[in-house]
């Protein structure tokens, strides 16, 4: 495998729809990160599974560039909406990428524009709509509609991630592009539950956990259901745009 795009999503439910479809060559563990070898739309990729959280994913992506050499990083998964324009659904192509330190002066990592203009050029599939801005990400979930308000406010960002401010500053230590492709999952009027606490060593969602929270407060039965509905729009409509995109990278080689 000859510089593959390296693609790396927090949860399997994220990365399914590429995962279902790709040709697999070989699939292997780089440390707690779960990586399929293969080809996706004419194009390697080394897809992995990081798990949930900054740790989990810089982990997975010092372990598998131990692995390959990609000619591009791909950020994805989903994203909450910080901006009320954002629908579930919409795609969300970072410009810049900002960690939240609970200031207004958070770090900051640009999108190499060559990069934003490739994705910009395309013509996203019917059904699907882009928007370009800043990306912030967090320790913690944004659980809230006041939450969401306050940090959109603070860094100017218009969705939020757990993930790719730590990628984003690896691969520019490593010299390698990265570019960002979240879908939103909930948007800025709707709460979630906070499910920091179900969450395996793995980096996974804990079904058992999350089904026992579920059991012991029913109130937020129609929650779950809702966010995973909305969750399999978001995976739909994301990997319906990456097609588009690995259609125009195989047709620029």
């Amino acid at each position: 495998m000859d510089q593959p795009i390296c693609i790396l999503g927090a949860l399997r439910e994220e990365i399914n729809g590429i995962r279902r479809a790709m040709s697999v060559d070989e699939q292997l563990k780089a440390g707690q990160a779960d990586v399929w070898k293969g080809n996706w739309e004419g194009t390697d990729i080394a897809l992995v599974r990081t798990g949930v959280g900054k740790d989990c994913a810089l982990n997975g992506l010092k372990e598998v560039l131990k692995l390959v050499n990609p000619s591009l990083i791909l950020s994805i998964g989903y994203a909450g909406g910080l901006d009320s324009k954002l629908k579930v659904g919409d795609i969300v192509i970072a410009d810049r990428v900002l960690e939240d330190t609970h200031s207004s002066q958070g770090t900051g990592y640009t999108i190499g524009p060559d990069w934003l203009s490739r994705v910009e050029a395309l013509t996203p599939p019917d059904g699907v709509t882009l928007h370009r801005g800043p990306l912030v990400t967090v320790e913690e979930p944004a659980v809230n509609p006041d939450s969401k308000r306050e940090l959109g406010k603070r860094h100017g960002a218009i969705a939020v991630d757990m993930e790719t401010s730590v990628l984003i500053a690896h691969a520019t230590e490593e010299n390698i592009p990265l570019l960002s492709v979240r879908a939103i999952s909930d948007t800025a009027d709707q709460s979630l539950v906070d499910v920091s606490s179900f969450i395996g060593e793995d980096g996974e969602v804990s079904k058992l956990k999350a089904g026992w929270y579920v059991a012991t407060h029913p109130q937020t039965i129609k929650t779950f259901i809702s966010l995973g509905v909305q969750s399999q729009k978001a995976t739909k409509k994301m990997t319906e745009f990456l097609r588009v995109f690995f259609a125009d990278f195989q047709h620029l080689r």
